[in-house]
């Protein structure tokens, strides 16, 4: 079972957190929406390519729906502009995610992913709320790849945790975009580097590993 925009409750602060996707156990209700993982590019509009498509039609499917115990949640945070102001709220929001998880279930694991924007320039909604009606926008300058390399530093200060025991995520990633929101292309960028350990491919598997390691008997 899987929930998206989940809330978890910190047992410990007593303060609850939506997450952005959680694996868990299903629960004795039938509270179900009868749709499945497959389902979530058609009802969010995202284009797949042929294939993207048949990578998405061999995995596991599933189904949406009112979750039990957690298994694993995750959490996304995105700085595609703004990036000096941004820097100290992208990192407390990553940063009281992976706590709101633990402290909801010890076990459960905590894995965050970071979309940073490596855009020389950036339209904001919230600087343009009238574009593309309009046709005029005002272009945000960004000082490349100072300010992606900053947000990167922010993540690497993340506490990680390699067992159920102490502080951090389990899984940490990084997703490097070339995005002007000009409606042109966006695209998956490689520059600045991404650390290995923060790379999106190398958190994958981490997080299987572990998944497969601790909830081997279920």
């Amino acid at each position: 079972m899987f929930g998206l925009d989940h809330e978890m409750r910190d047992y410990v602060a007593d303060r609850a957190k939506n997450l952005d996707l959680v694996i868990a156990r299903p629960t004795d209700r039938h509270e179900r929406t009868g749709r499945t993982f497959r389902d979530l590019p058609d009802r969010y509009k995202m284009a797949l390519n042929a294939t993207q498509q048949g990578r998405l039609e061999v995995l596991p499917n599933p189904e949406e729906g009112p979750v039990g115990a957690p298994l694993l949640a995750l959490e996304a945070k995105a700085m595609f502009t703004a990036f000096a102001k941004s820097y100290p709220r992208f990192y407390d929001e990553l940063n009281s995610s992976h706590r709101a998880i633990h402290g909801s279930s010890n076990n459960t694991l905590a894995v965050g992913l970071a979309i940073i924007n490596v855009a020389e320039e950036f339209i904001s909604p919230i600087l343009n709320p009238d574009y593309p009606t309009t046709g005029q926008a005002q272009y945000t300058k960004h000082n490349q790849p100072n300010d992606a390399q900053g947000a990167i530093d922010k993540v690497e200060q993340l506490p990680r945790r390699t067992s159920n025991e102490g502080t951090g995520y389990e899984g940490l990633g990084i997703i490097l975009v070339d995005c002007v929101n000009d409606g042109s292309t966006v695209t998956v960028a490689t520059q600045p580097p991404v650390p290995d350990n923060y790379r999106y491919e190398n958190m994958v598997t981490r997080i299987a590993n572990e998944y497969d390691v601790r909830f081997r008997n279920i």
